[in-house]
């Protein structure tokens, strides 16, 4: 009862202007856990993007806010909470939650997407409560073997509920990761690949048209995402020492900031390794335009859509040598279109990265193999394949 009256005291928050349904038709919603500036987040205000500008009937939703910088996205779809504030203690929760079965009691929507762990498992849980009619498609960004221990158990025990009707990985490297869950929730599985809404695939085509990708321009590595352990950001600092004239760029900002500007300190570096902190859109592509090389240390992504903003702009990647990476760089016919390196070799990474700057030939094929997987991954095959997922 307690969560009701939250419910009602937030609804003038929680119904956007995308909120109720059109035309008699019934809502889809895109929940995620928080709505902080993220890969999960990015995909999914993508999608329910191109859901709306489809006809659709949409909302997005995130659970609370957590961090100041939260998703862009487009002005008619802006996020709507469940809760005004993330909580704390095990009352807060509990209201959260009786908030969302009493939302979806209400809006009843046709089927509700979700992504992220904490939104995976109370969707499933809320839509059971709510009734039949509400179903739910979970999705996983990353190796649940990442997810906390609790969530992780949480989420193979109601991914069997009847209420999940699918469960979507964004890579079969990702959807292996769920080998072990019970056999219900593995029947559930399938793989949708990521991919950049139009408005981004057309400015990385502006960005890219008339730029020479024959040979490096200059001796620049970008790198692009949080500054959070899961990056592997050390082993690029580390390789900077056996490259002094290469200038290395990383965009984005972190919980590791400090500690990264104090190791490029420690190891003298610190002149060729700008750290240039968040930064929009829009100047973030631009700037990854401007490297020669892209590179992705991570020691796990789900599949990530930096590399696919590297792949259109036909810059040559180098990645970690993990599943998931390797996957990424490989295209549709099994060809690898990328460089793996092990992921604390610091030397290898180096090694790689002076030979594509140094070698035109190496670095233009490596330039076409990029630009090869890039065409591959399209909205439109990502958007349809959830659309079919929808009643």
């Amino acid at each position: 009862m307690e969560g009701l009256k939250l419910y009602s005291k937030l609804s003038d928050e929680v119904d956007g202007p995308c909120a109720q349904p059109a035309s008699g038709q019934s809502s889809i919603l895109f929940l995620v856990s928080h709505s902080s500036a993220g890969g999960a987040q990015e995909i999914w205000a993508n999608i329910a993007e191109g859901f709306r500008v489809r006809g659709h009937p949409v909302t997005l939703m995130a659970l609370y806010p957590y961090r100041e910088v939260v998703r862009e996205t487009s002005p008619q779809l802006p996020w709507a909470y469940v809760a005004k504030t993330r909580p704390k203690s095990p009352i807060a929760q509990i209201r959260m939650f009786c908030s969302l079965v009493a939302i979806l009691k209400r809006q009843r929507p046709a089927v509700v997407f979700t992504a992220l762990p904490a939104a995976n498992v109370l969707a499933a849980v809320a839509a059971r409560l709510a009734g039949p009619h509400v179903k739910v498609v979970t999705s996983h960004h990353s190796p649940v073997q990442t997810y906390n221990a609790l969530l992780n158990i949480a989420d193979s025990l109601t991914g069997c509920l009847s209420s999940v009707q699918t469960i979507v990985s964004v890579s079969d490297t990702v959807k292996a990761s769920q080998d072990a869950k019970p056999g219900p929730y593995r029947d559930k599985r399938r793989t949708i690949h990521n991919a950049l809404p139009p408005p981004v695939e057309a400015q990385l085509a502006s960005l890219a048209q008339g730029r020479d990708r024959s040979q490096a321009q200059g001796r620049k590595v970008v790198a692009t995402g949080r500054l959070a352990w899961q990056k592997n950001y050390p082993v690029l600092i580390r390789a900077a020492q056996h490259m002094p004239d290469v200038r290395i760029e990383i965009v984005g900002d972190g919980p590791d900031e400090a500690a990264l500007k104090a190791l490029a300190a420690e190891l003298g570096v610190q002149d060729r390794v700008d750290f240039v902190g968040f930064q929009p859109r829009q100047d973030t592509l631009s700037r990854l335009a401007q490297g020669d090389i892209f590179i992705q240390p991570s020691l796990f992504e789900g599949h990530s859509l930096a590399l696919v903003e590297a792949a259109k702009l036909g810059l040559p990647l180098v990645v970690s040598e993990v599943p998931v990476q390797i996957e990424g760089i490989t295209d549709s016919d099994g060809q690898r279109c990328g460089i793996a390196i092990e992921p604390q070799d610091d030397v290898g990474f180096a090694r790689a990265l002076t030979h594509l700057l140094d070698d035109p030939q190496a670095y233009r094929d490596h330039a076409e193999r990029s630009a090869r997987l890039g065409r591959g991954a399209t909205f439109e095959v990502m958007i349809k394949a959830y659309e079919d997922l929808a009643p």
